[in-house]
Order: C-alpha cells, then sequence, then structure tokens
C-alpha cells in the first residue's frame, strides 16, 4: 500500500514514534514496485513474456531521500530508505512469465523530531520487505511485436517489518493491465504502459496503480534509454490510520515519480542498469530523489520477423510451371509449353532421359536401358535377376519377393523383420539378432524363453533352468533330446494299485514326464515319439509283452492328459527283447525294466 502525505505536524511525528499506552502502526513506506527480471523499464511492467523455460534474474539496489519529511520543522523524519532486492523470472511457453521478488532494507536513516510528548523509536538495518510473487499472462500480440496486450498481478506476503516500514503486515494484492512494444531494428523504441489497483489487508486505503515510459533503443536493444513516470492515487477516500492509541489519521493523497533511466545489454543477456529521478508529489514515501543501480542476466527478446513482401497474385499456376491453369492441359504436372494444346504444360515425351520415350517406357521416371520385353523397356537392370529392376529392388544382389513396403521390394522374405532372411533364420517368426552360429541365427537373446541367456545356455532350444554348472546351466533336470531320441536320466516308475491303466504311473515320474512333455511340445520338429515299454526275462514271454505294453499304455495316457496330442505318440510294449543289460544279473535286470521315448518322426528343420 503506498501511503499518502502527511496533514500535520503531531502526524508526521506519529509514523515513527510510540505513546503511553499507544502502538504506532506501520506500513511499507516504499511505493516503488520494481518490474520482473527482463522487463524493459524500472518501475513499469509491460505485457511481455518472451521464451520458454527461459529463467532471468536481478540484484538491484534501490535508494530513496527524503521518503518522509515534516516541513513544519524541516526535519527528515526518514532521511533516506535503501533496499537490496533480489528478483527473478521464468517464462513459460512465450505467454507465461512466473516472477519472485524479495527485498531487503541495508539502509534506513532517521531522525527525532523533537516533539514534546513523544518517544521517537529509531529505525534500524538490515530488515527484511515484503515477499512479492507475480504472474503475468501475455493475452493479445506477439513477442517484441509493435502492440501486445497483457493481464499481470502480485501477492505480497506479510514477511517485512510494519513498525520500521519494512511491511505492511497484511497480505496485500495487485492486478494490472499493461499495453506496450517495440518497433525499429538497429535504432528503435519501446513503450509500455500499466493501470491497476492495490488491494490491503492492514485497513489502509486502497489505491489504484498507474505508470508510462518510453526508450529509446540502440544497436538492436543494446542500449536503451529513456524516462517512465508511475504513482497510486487512492480510491473511494479514506485516511491513513498512522496511530492506534490515540486515533491519529491523515487524508490519502496522490503519489509520482520520475526516472530517467538507461540499461546496456552485452554478451546476448548481461544487463547493466541505472536509473535516477525526483518525486513528483511530497506525499508519505515519494522521495525527493531516488536513484537504482542494476545488474543481471536476461536473454533479449527476438524481434517478431518482418514478413517480405512478395509479388503481386497472378493468375493461378498449381503446378508453377509458368503456364497458367486456363490453358494448362496438365495444370497439376509441372510441364514444358508446346504447340499442341493438348500437350501445352504436360512433361516432355521422356521424362527420366534415358532415349526411351515414356509412351513405351515401362519405368518413365526412372532412367534404365532399352529392351525387346516391353514389361522391362526402358527400365534398370536387374542384377540379381528376382524380376524387380534395379530401379525399385532394395535388394539388388539378392534374389527377392515382392513387397508393398519400398524398403522390402526384392529382398528375401524376412517374416519376423529382424534384418536375417527366413531362410537363414533359425527362429523365422520370433525377431532375433543375426550370428555366425547357424543354429541361433535370428533369434532372440534367449530363444526357449527359460530365463538363460544365449551364450550361457547350454540347452539354448530348450527350456530349462539355471544351474551352477556351465553345461547344465539352461538344461532339463531329467530329460535330454537328441536326434532320434528324449533321453531321460532317471526310469519311470509304477505302482500297482492304480484304478485305470494310467494311473500305474507312480507320481514320483511325473516331475520327468512333464520335461518329457515340454521337450515334445517345444520342437516343432517332433512329429511323432514311440512310448517304448521294456522289461526283464523274468515271466514268460507273453506276461511281459503285455506288462511292457500295459506301461507304454500308461505313460501314452499320462502324456495325453497332459497336454501331448494323440497323433504325436504311439504306444508298443517289447517284453524282454531289447535287453540293455545281463538279465542273469540284478543291476542288469533293472537297466532292462524301462521305458524309453524315441523319436520316429521329425519334419524337415
Amino acid at each position: 500500500m503506498k501511503p499518502s502525505s502527511l496533514a500535520a505536524t503531531a502526524t508526521a511525528a506519529a509514523l515513527l514514534a510510540t505513546t503511553a499506552g499507544a502502538q504506532a502502526q506501520g506500513f511499507a513506506l516504499d511505493q516503488l514496485d520494481p518490474t520482473p527480471a527482463g522487463d524493459v523499464f524500472f518501475g513499469v511492467p509491460s505485457p511481455a513474456a518472451p521464451g520458454h523455460l527461459e529463467p532471468r534474474a536481478y540484484i538491484a539496489f534501490d535508494y530513496g531521500a527524503q521518503p518522509i519529511h515534516l516541513r513544519t520543522e524541516d526535519v527528515d523524519v526518514v532521511a533516506g530508505q535503501a533496499f537490496l532486492r533480489v528478483d527473478a523470472s521464468l517464462a513459460l511457453w512465450n505467454r507465461v512469465l512466473l516472477s519472485v521478488d524479495m527485498p531487503l532494507a541495508v539502509l534506513q536513516s532517521s531522525n527525532d523530531p523533537g516533539l514534546p510528548g513523544i518517544t521517537f523509536t529509531a529505525l534500524e538495518a538490515p530488515q527484511v520487505g515484503d515477499l512479492r510473487l507475480g504472474l503475468r499472462v501475455r493475452l493479445l500480440g506477439e513477442d517484441a511485436g509493435p502492440f501486445q496486450l497483457g493481464l499481470g498481478g502480485y501477492v505480497f506476503a506479510p514477511t517485512g517489518n510494519a513498525a520500521q516500514y519494512t511491511g505492511e503486515g497484511a497480505v496485500r494484492g495487485a492486478p494490472h493491465l499493461s499495453l506496450g512494444g517495440r518497433a525499429g531494428s538497429s535504432v528503435g523504441f519501446a513503450w509500455t504502459a500499466s493501470g491497476g489497483v492495490e488491494l490491503t489487508g492492514a485497513g489502509n486505503p486502497h489505491v489504484a496503480t498507474f505508470g508510462a515510459g518510453v526508450g529509446l533503443l540502440l544497436g538492436g536493444d543494446t542500449f536503451q534509454i529513456g524516462p517512465e513516470v508511475y504513482g497510486t492515487a487512492p480510491l473511494g477516500g479514506g485516511d491513513l490510520r498512522l496511530s492506534a492509541t490515540p486515533d491519529t489519521r491523515t487524508a490519502a493523497e496522490p503519489t509520482a515519480e520520475l526516472l530517467i533511466g538507461a540499461k546496456l545489454r552485452v554478451l546476448r543477456g548481461l544487463t547493466f542498469g541505472a536509473a535516477a529521478g525526483p518525486g513528483l508529489t511530497r506525499a508519505v514515501g515519494t522521495p525527493s530523489l531516488r536513484a537504482i543501480g542494476l545488474l543481471g542476466w536476461a536473454p533479449p527478446a527476438e524481434r517478431a520477423a518482418a514478413k517480405p513482401a512478395g509479388p503481386p497474385p497472378g493468375p493461378p499456376d498449381r503446378d508453377d510451371d509458368g503456364i497458367q491453369d486456363g490453358i494448362d492441359a496438365c495444370p497439376d504436372t509441372k510441364g514444358q509449353p508446346s504447340p499442341d494444346p493438348t500437350k501445352d504444360g504436360c512433361p516432355p515425351a521422356d521424362r527420366d532421359g534415358d532415349g526411351v520415350l515414356d509412351v513405351d517406357d515401362a519405368c518413365p521416371t526412372t532412367p534404365g536401358e532399352r529392351s525387346g520385353d516391353i514389361t522391362r523397356n526402358g527400365c534398370p537392370g536387374d542384377t540379381d535377376g528376382d524380376g524387380f529392376h534395379d530401379g525399385v529392388d532394395a535388394c539388388k544382389t539378392t534374389p527377392g519377393v515382392s513387397s508393398d513396403d519400398p524398403e522390402k521390394m526384392g529382398c528375401p522374405p524376412d517374416g519376423d523383420n529382424d534384418g536375417v532372411p527366413d531362410d537363414s533364420d533359425a527362429c523365422p517368426t520370433v525377431p532375433g539378432a543375426r550370428t555366425s552360429d547357424k543354429r541361433y541365427n535370428g533369434c532372440p537373446e534367449d530363444p526357449d524363453g527359460d530365463g538363460v541367456k544365449f551364450g550361457a545356455d547350454a540347452c539354448p532350444n530348450e527350456k530349462g533352468v539355471p544351474d551352477p554348472d556351465p553345461k547344465l546351466n539352461g538344461c532339463k533336470r531329467f530329460v535330454r533330446v537328441t536326434e532320434s531320441e528324449i533321453v531321460t536320466s532317471r526310469p519311470i516308475q509304477f505302482v500297482m494299485n492304480g484304478k485305470e491303466r494310467w494311473q500305474t504311473v507312480d507320481r514320483i515320474s511325473d516331475e520327468i514326464l512333464y520335461e518329457v512333455r515340454d521337450a515334445i511340445q517345444q520342437d516343432p520338429s517332433i512329429e511323432q515319439v514311440e512310448v517304448q515299454g521294456h522289461t526283464d526275462d523274468e515271466g514268460t514271454e507273453q506276461y511281459n509283452l503285455d506288462l511292457s505294453q500295459q506301461r507304454a499304455d500308461a505313460v501314452r495316457k499320462w502324456l495325453v492328459q497332459a497336454g501331448v496330442p494323440e497323433s504325436k505318440l504311439i504306444a508298443k510294449g517289447y517284453g524282454f527283447e531289447k535287453p540293455l543289460g545281463d538279465n542273469r544279473v540284478r543291476t542288469g535286470r533293472q537297466k532292462n525294466r524301462r521305458v524309453q521315448f524315441m523319436i520316429t518322426k521329425r519334419s524337415q528343420r
């Protein structure tokens, strides 16, 4: 809130003194609200918000001489007040500006007016002022253009000391509307004007704020100089309350200041500034002289580029070949003049310049060679002989097939788009990487998906489990797959009290049979497996044939129940006709009592 002038000596003295049982009411004495970092002028805000995520900042020193002068006693009650200000702003989307300003009173000089019955309280420094937060939105115009309209406002937090004249002691708000712009290049000018209100919560009258400034710009904004004026006017009358007991008030009056300021901008952002000027009224807070020094960083605003004047519009010519659409026989295709009205403005007869006229050229826009084959006449050669000429063949030296994708036209099929042709891709339906090992060329890092990466996987095409032994890492625990057999590391166990034949498989063998099932399902080349049952030679031949067949049937039934297609499994009992060990000893008979899984049919891999 900008205070008014004092009406009498006693009123002026009450600003800085306390009496018995009376508490003096304080306020923010300094009437300067500096513009956010990056603005053109010192005290009059502009509507501009140039840049996106561009920070700007400055440190300024602001000194006001004799902001309270007791004329009847010729005493400077407040002889001087100086603030060190830190201000920063951030532009967003070339339209929004956020700002913050923190003042610190580093010098406060006061004098005792020597009035009877008044106990004078001297001012002290340093003192924190009211923290100011700002928001601005550019509504109309282009940044750095000749005319812009902006809406902005400040909110003041009560961080200052009211009794020391560095704050209001309450939250304040100050919305404002601003106009401005700039023109010229090496020599130009900038202007701005603003108006708004400042609303205080401390019980003092609200005021209207105003300001205007104009500056001469030299060297493309390198140097700026010009005047600006700003001030306040009370709204709806009212008195400024200076003391509670006794009740001391004074009428609010307008304030105004004039500044002549200059700024020098170098190194694409480093800014030096200085301004000075007198107060135009003697209201409280209006100094007899104000001086400002500034050092900051603010990237210069880019000027709105003037659009070059083009030639006057002429008759329409859509293809820009110089022949008006009204007489152009090919108005959408750039061509050449012709005495034949049906060909005037149409492309030449041999657009690719290969000596084959377009009417006979199978590739009229691609230079080629003459050929007796009308489907290839005027087309480039076909190095790989796949039927796609080199002008369209993306794989000129490798025979390929047709494709809707120009980058794959004439290239070998690659169903998984991993860059490895299907005929050499070991995993043609799963994208992978090229490798010199034909078994895994074009396969992913983990072809079998068991979590063990290729290179460390001892069984890369069989889903297995991790194992500290490199020879077993990624392999199944109980099963190995060879070209002709699924080999189990443990025998299949049976029980004799199952209700169904397939239930005679002991549950202890489930883990083994699950791995047998997975081996069949994970290898698409396995088309048929013979589940073989074998026995030792104890008992009759027929008894052992029946027993081996029953056990082969039971295992086949188990695998079908577990998800293996019936068509892939054949069960056959061989009795004791194919022994692995000597039936005369116990260990030999144990080897002979077994179930084997022989791969009887594989597809071409």
